[in-house]
């Protein structure tokens, strides 16, 4: 059976890096070498801020804390409810009703959105299915909470159990992506208004990592990694794709595109329209 995860995890390694970082047609890849020092730079700050994950997770696990605003839970219940599969399924039915009405420009940002949670959540039930880091709830055999223990890291453990797949946070990813990728749609778009609509999407997005923080799902060093995550995927995929309209994402699910380019040169003045 471990023999069966480890193909599967080599798998999905191998088609995450061929879709995401191979070049196609002599254009960049999305993935580039820079991006990837970028990510290890976020991880090591992740590193960093373990060190105080136990002194955040028990100051808002304070009893007393939750005892004087009982509204709490509920309410990080409630925003805890926004996951990447919630979010991914409302970027569908709203790609599929603009495309029905032949609406492009919301059919490209529910598209885009959606690839921008759907390729970060790919990389992360990888990563976190190896590493196999244990949500702070966890009770070990003693009777004592995980809470003391942000280093309980069992390999390839997450693929198995949900306990063991807190680093790092999908919720917080897949709100983030989603805020990062609309304020990106409104800066290629020159949305009116965007310089406020944007920073109330971050503050939205917030809501579900603060709710799994709150309610002890996640470590904050788990959090900060999926928040990072979450927004380099909504750059890069809408930078990406609006800076190669003719991609293969765009012509598969938005349809082939005509560009026209005009060139003057020794040989008098050319014009070409591509279609591909």
């Amino acid at each position: 059976m471990n023999c069966d995860r480890r193909a599967c995890t080599a798998r999905v390694i191998i088609l995450w890096s061929c879709l995401f970082t191979a070049r196609a047609r002599g254009q960049e890849a999305l993935i580039t070498h820079h991006d990837l020092v970028v990510v290890g730079a976020a991880t090591a700050g992740a590193a960093l801020l373990s060190l105080a994950d136990v002194h955040i997770a028990q100051a808002i696990g304070d009893t007393l804390l939750r005892a004087r605003h009982t509204g709490f839970t509920s309410a990080a219940k409630r925003a805890s409810f926004v996951t990447e599969t919630v979010l991914m399924a409302t970027g569908g039915v709203v790609y599929a009703v603009a495309k029905r009405q032949q609406n492009e420009a919301a059919a490209d940002v529910a598209l885009h959105s959606t690839i921008s949670v759907l390729s970060a959540a790919t990389f992360i039930q990888v990563v976190r299915g190896i590493a196999g880091r244990a949500r702070p709830y966890l009770v070990d055999e003693n009777g004592d909470l995980r809470d003391s223990n942000p280093y309980d890291f069992s390999l390839l453990h997450g693929f198995t159990s949900f306990d063991y797949r807190s680093f790092p946070s999908m919720h917080a990813m897949a709100s983030f992506a989603v805020a990062s990728a609309l304020s990106q749609e409104m800066r290629f778009r020159h949305t009116p208004g965007r310089d406020v609509i944007s920073p109330a999407l971050y503050a939205g997005a917030a809501m579900p990592a603060l709710a799994r923080l709150y309610l002890d799902e996640h470590w904050a060093s788990d959090i900060a990694l999926g928040v990072f995550l979450g927004v380099l995927s909504g750059q890069k995929v809408v930078q990406y794709t609006h800076s190669h309209p003719n991609n293969w994402l765009d012509r598969k699910f938005l349809g082939t595109r005509a560009t026209a380019t005009v060139s003057v040169g020794a040989g008098g003045l050319s014009f070409f329209v591509v279609p591909f």
